[in-house]
């Protein structure tokens, strides 16, 4: 149910590139009985995060839970007066108040819309293993301990937002399945940093391709095996 880089408004309201937002998009009734969707890394802002942190075009610049982001209404994602301060400080304070709720929102406007659906909140890996040596070293191994509990963080709000929203609702979380093989991992099923093979849409060179901290095909099969667990519990 949210489409890639889909945030929270996405799903309750506005859709992307021209699209009505999914839950306006009519596949859901009554007669629904699963419903599964990952929600929550876009709206906490993680793809912002990982360019501070890796900053190729600055690379001096190697103390990301220091930097600070513009900040975001996240009601529509467009930009808001202010900074964030240091994000070791926002980060989490904003994935507790604003995320967490959003993500309860979400679930809840789901299960209006499908009151007789199980509905699977899909959880986020740890994108990068703790051997980062496959990025650039401008990503420090300071950085990359902070990010990595920043996803621990995420994993938790998400957790939570499920347990607020009702019993309707689970949390698959796939990080103990995708230890070991993310980002710089062996084999590794996230990609790194792509800079080449890009498809037709991904056009916004010299930045990294889309493909970039996202799943190979072999970390799609990771995702549906964690599904696959989550679902037998049920």
């Amino acid at each position: 149910m949210a489409c890639s880089g889909a945030r929270t408004f996405n799903v309750l309201g506005d859709g992307q590139s021209g699209e009505v937002g999914q839950l306006a998009a009519g596949y859901l009734d009554q007669n629904t009985t699963l419903v599964t969707l990952s929600i929550g890394g876009n709206d906490a802002r993680f793809s912002d995060i990982m360019k501070k942190c890796i900053d190729l075009q600055d690379p001096q610049l190697t103390t990301c839970p220091y930097s600070e982001l513009d900040n975001q209404d996240p009601v529509t994602g467009e930009d808001a007066p202010g900074t964030t301060g240091n994000l070791k400080d926002w980060a989490p304070k904003w994935l507790h108040d604003t995320v967490r709720p959003r993500i309860v929102k979400t679930l809840t406007a789901l299960h209006t819309a499908a009151p007789h659906a199980k509905i699977v909140l899909m959880g986020y890996p740890r994108l990068v293993e703790k051997d980062r040596s496959c990025f650039p070293g401008a990503y420090e191994d300071v950085e990359n301990v902070w990010v990595r509990g920043l996803a621990d963080n995420l994993a938790s709000e998400m957790a939570g937002a499920v347990s607020d929203a009702g019993t309707w609702a689970v949390f698959s979380d796939p990080r103990t399945n995708f230890d070991g093989k993310a980002a710089c991992g062996n084999p590794e099923t996230i990609h790194a940093i792509v800079e080449t093979g890009r498809e037709r849409a991904d056009t916004e060179a010299p930045a990294a391709s889309m493909k970039t901290l996202h799943p190979k095909i072999a970390g799609a099969r990771i995702y549906a095996d964690t599904l696959e667990q989550t679902l037998k519990k049920m």
